[in-house]
């Protein structure tokens, strides 16, 4: 039996962090650990955790070191005997055969190095979130793998990147160790695969591996989401397209275009301010050194 430990960063999360944790306890595939690192939260996570799942091997951190921080900081605290390594986010949903189903498929082949689930919405669970999401390396578009299941995912197949939820095999960690903490949150897992593919790890999607994340669905509500995380998406962005782009002065013109587009998007949704941030973000990201 392969050994899973499990890292669920959070921060002022509880109200989806409980349901989250419940659903890993309740794998078919007993995780050999379950960390929850606490990045600074000031809503009761901490307590709250501590006192319902006295179990869990909970890490309290003073502040808030983003998804990056709080991923690294629980690979640091593993056991080494585990085989793999799962990073989950806290606002998701597994169900109960979902390790086991990825265990399977990167168990399948070794060139196989990170795993992730077919991943619905919560509130509209026949509506794919991701079934893995992929980049155009020319223009910095991210592409996703989603909409109503019509059956048009069900292949176990190759993918460029594993979102929000990801299997890792302790040899990969091994090669590139870590997440690389100046993305702080968006790109990360981009970059983590990334990394791992130029170390000869491919990144694979299971469909019968099934979670759920807990985001509306509902496209106003996308944009909101868009707009809240503006900064950090013009940021790393251009981060990841400065050491994986095909070709930096063919994205800098898509570059204006997608600030022509978040500068509308935020003056049409009366917040100018998060444009203003996307703005910052974008020039910012030029600047940015790799921490790892």
């Amino acid at each position: 039996m392969k050994k899973v430990s499990v890292i669920i960063p959070t921060y002022n999360s509880w109200n989806t962090l409980k349901n989250c944790i419940a659903s890993i306890q309740n794998q078919t595939l007993k995780p050999r650990e379950v960390f929850v690192v606490n990045n600074g939260s000031t809503d009761g996570t901490y307590e709250n955790v501590k006192k319902k799942f006295p179990e869990i091997k909970l890490i309290n951190l003073k502040t808030n070191t983003g998804v990056t921080g709080g991923r690294n900081t629980g690979i640091k605290e593993a056991k080494l005997t585990a085989n793999y390594l799962f990073f989950f986010d806290h606002d998701m949903v597994a169900e109960k055969n979902m390790l086991s189903e990825l265990v399977k498929v990167a168990e399948s082949n070794s060139k196989i190095g990170i795993v992730t689930p077919k991943i619905y919405y919560w509130g509209k669970k026949k509506r794919i979130w991701s079934a893995g999401t992929a980049i155009n390396l020319w223009t910095g578009k991210i592409l996703f793998r989603g909409g109503e299941d019509k059956g048009q995912y069900e292949e176990v197949e190759e993918v460029q990147v594993a979102p929000a939820a990801l299997l890792v095999k302790r040899e990969v960690l091994g090669k590139i160790h870590f997440f690389d903490d100046c993305y702080f949150a968006t790109y990360e897992d981009t970059d983590f695969c990334f990394r791992a593919r130029e170390k000869g790890y491919k990144t694979y999607y299971a469909p019968q591996a099934l979670a759920y994340h807990m985001l509306s669905w509902d496209p106003k509500d996308d944009v909101d989401r868009v707009l809240s995380r503006a900064y950090w998406v013009g940021r790393n962005r251009v981060i990841f397209m400065r050491r994986f782009g095909k070709n930096f002065i063919v994205f800098s013109f898509f570059l204006i275009l997608f600030c022509i587009y978040y500068f509308l998007l935020s003056f049409s949704s009366n917040r100018i301010i998060d444009g203003m941030k996307f703005l910052r973000g974008t020039y910012d990201g030029l600047w940015v050194k790799s921490n790892v």
